[in-house]
């Protein structure tokens, strides 16, 4: 009975894993964790506001890297990743979609796959950073929601030099059929999302502004795997996490390893 339980557990998680799920509270934040930050706020043209956490490292450098959460929690669940980047010497800007942590209020359904706001969100943030910073060049991370909004944003951008995108989402209608096909729910897909910056599209070509772009995949995924990630053109390399049950594990299974290989991809 007992496994019984635990299968059907897994099942639900797996239904539900890909869904938009925002908290709005902060378990922790970096000065939990001793970590110097600021919090500010991004207003965008369209009205909303994002919050937004900036570490800059004790040597300065130009080096700056924008973390995109994966949809699910806020951005307090990449502390940790952002501890990783400042060790290897980058300056890191994180921050939350409309609907998420401190963000400004916006309803989600989770019946919708992802919004094109998103596309705002993060735009909004990169062109904030080159205001305040000074920034003329960043690299991008991103987690599945984050990972595809990562390489479609980030393709379209002259200012991008390396993308790293871990369990990203290839395109909407690719999407919607897995969803059907894996789970017999229909995902609403959103109207008014610019397919050129869907990452099947954003990320069709080389893109001579981009120096590479790191996909990370799990071949466990049962959504997304290695062979899901040829479409991606503009890939240069592939990590495939061997021993990650799911690409939401791709991090936690062996962190040592995994910021061997994006640290490696980085200073490349």
């Amino acid at each position: 009975m007992k496994k019984l339980m635990a299968a059907a557990a897994f099942c639900l998680a797996a239904t539900f894993s890909f869904a938009l799920n925002p908290s709005k509270e902060y378990s922790v934040k970096p000065d939990k964790y001793g970590m110097s930050y600021k919090e500010e706020k991004v207003s965008l043209k369209d009205g909303a506001m994002l919050n937004a956490w900036f570490f800059e490292t004790s040597k300065k450098t130009t080096n700056w890297i924008v973390i995109s959460g994966s949809g699910d929690g806020n951005m307090a669940d990449n502390i940790e990743l952002a501890s990783q980047f400042l060790s290897a010497g980058w300056n890191v800007a994180m921050y939350d979609y409309r609907g998420f942590g401190s963000s400004s209020e916006f309803e989600i359904d989770p019946d919708i796959y992802i919004y094109p706001q998103f596309l705002n969100d993060l735009n909004g943030v990169l062109d904030y950073l080159r205001k305040t910073r000074a920034v003329t060049k960043f690299d991008l991370y991103g987690q599945h929601i984050g990972a595809g909004l990562s390489l479609g944003v980030g393709a379209n951008r002259t200012e991008t030099r390396k993308i790293i995108a871990d369990g990203p989402w290839i395109g909407l209608e690719q999407m919607k059929k897995k969803y059907k096909e894996k789970h017999n729910k229909d995902v609403v897909i959103p109207f008014g999302y610019d397919k050129n910056f869907e990452p099947l599209y954003g990320c069709d070509k080389a893109r001579p502004n981009l120096k590479g772009v790191l996909v990370i995949v799990s071949p466990q995924d049962e959504m997304l795997n290695p062979q899901d990630m040829k479409a991606l053109r503009c890939a240069t390399q592939t990590y495939v996490v061997t021993s990650s049950p799911s690409n939401a594990k791709n991090f936690e299974t062996d962190k040592n390893m995994y910021f061997e290989k994006v640290n490696k991809f980085l200073l490349q």
